[in-house]
């Protein structure tokens, strides 16, 4: 989610070894741009909680993503009708609305990053020992599990 509202790769100013996997187990996380909705910001922070149960799953990613898209999309054509009854989900959806597309007319004045990436995103092997070895207040285990052939 951070990617895509920077236009950069996550964690690219950093060389891609155990240092930074440290760094992300004791709470390093990405950066957004300024202007980006405090909602998004939220969401995404919450996809990224170091606790995995306390991250939302993706059918709630879904349908966060798809009232937003409705509310933004929304012209409140009816406006005025019942007003004083949801006047506080109107408030909302037009504060949600709002930053949305401010934000948008921001990432419209940002220079395009065309950057050369410092490393190869590739997939790496690395041993659970090593880093419980260097990092004692991390709680790493390992578990082995058998898939049967068939």
């Amino acid at each position: 989610m951070v990617e895509m509202t920077t236009g950069r790769r996550c964690f690219n100013d950093y060389k891609f070894y155990l240092d930074l996997i440290f760094m992300i187990c004791k709470g390093l996380r990405p950066k957004f741009k300024p202007g980006i909705p405090e909602y998004y910001v939220e969401l995404a922070n919450q996809c990224m909680n170091s606790e995995p149960e306390k991250r939302p799953k993706i059918i709630e990613i879904i349908a966060k993503l798809d009232e937003w898209l409705k509310i933004i999309k929304n012209e409140n054509e009816n406006k005025n009708e019942n007003e004083s009854e949801n006047s506080d989900e109107n408030s909302s959806e037009s504060r949600i609305k709002k930053q949305f597309l401010e934000s948008d007319e921001i990432s419209k004045s940002l220079p395009t990053i065309t950057e050369k990436l410092n490393n190869a995103y590739t997939s790496k092997r690395y041993h659970i020992s090593e880093i419980g070895s260097k990092s004692p207040d991390l709680h790493i285990f390992s578990k082995t599990a058998k898939v049967p052939d068939d």
